[in-house]
């Protein structure tokens, strides 16, 4: 997971007038389910802005995983909140992530006690309080909170460790496409490192071997933080990372 600064404006779509009371509805429902009906939600908030909004602020990656994708519209929109718990938030802009469907599918239905980090609260930094990791071959990803009484951070390690892993036969079958992509990507970063130490210094070639290394280690680029963990790519200069 990276770090995420989400646009402050809310996509049109989710600013109409049937989704505004549909929220005040759902509040009152919150409030005395008794004597306020659970509301009906008006429409999808499955749109062409919200998923433009989240190619710009997301980078087309699913949240969790960092997958990426040609754009958004093929990832699940997920709730951080899930639905079930806070039906009022089900149009919140900010409480709206891309997630691959298969990674959407294993996420627990309900919060766990303490919650998890949200990569877009500047509160929670799981750029730091998550240590990620991959074996010596590029296998088996790994996360660890970096503070054990951190109840977010260990959640949300749990939770990737889940969704990269699977937690039983079929979930390890369902995930090792998963695992393959980041191998891979582990394989292309070494040898690409290898090329770029090999060239002259000032040649053409060095300089874009090192504009292809800045590309693949980006932010913007898929599995940014089990990639930066790579002891290779920790003892590359500091003008290789955005």
């Amino acid at each position: 997971m990276i770090n995420i600064a989400r646009n402050r404006n809310n996509p049109v779509s989710l600013s109409t007038k049937e989704i505004q009371s549909y929220i005040q509805d759902a509040i009152l429902h919150l409030e005395d389910p008794d004597n306020n009906p659970k509301p009906e939600k008006p429409v999808s908030y499955r749109s062409s802005d919200l998923l433009s909004a989240f190619d710009r602020d997301f980078y087309s990656k699913c949240y969790l995983t960092e997958a990426k994708f040609i754009n958004s519209w093929i990832m699940d929109i997920e709730h951080f909140e899930p639905q079930c718990e806070r039906p009022d938030r089900i149009y919140d802009w900010n409480n709206l992530f891309p997630a691959e469907h298969y990674t959407n599918m294993l996420k627990p239905r309900r919060t766990p006690s303490g919650g998890y980090l949200n990569p877009c609260d500047p509160n929670d930094d799981v750029e730091t309080e998550i240590v990620y990791t991959l074996s010596s071959r590029g296998y088996d990803p790994n996360f660890e909170a970096k503070n054990p009484n951190n109840i977010k951070a260990v959640n949300t390690s749990a939770l990737l460790m889940r969704l990269h892993n699977g937690h039983n036969d079929d979930t390890k079958k369902g995930t090792e496409e998963l695992r393959h992509g980041i191998h891979k990507k582990y394989i292309d970063i070494l040898n690409k490192i290898i090329v770029w130490q090999s060239l002259p210094n000032d040649s053409q070639d060095k300089v874009q071997a090192k504009r292809e290394l800045k590309d693949l280690l980006s932010r913007k680029a898929s599995f940014t933080m089990l990639i930066r963990s790579m002891p290779a790519v920790r003892q590359l200069p500091s003008d290789f990372f955005d």
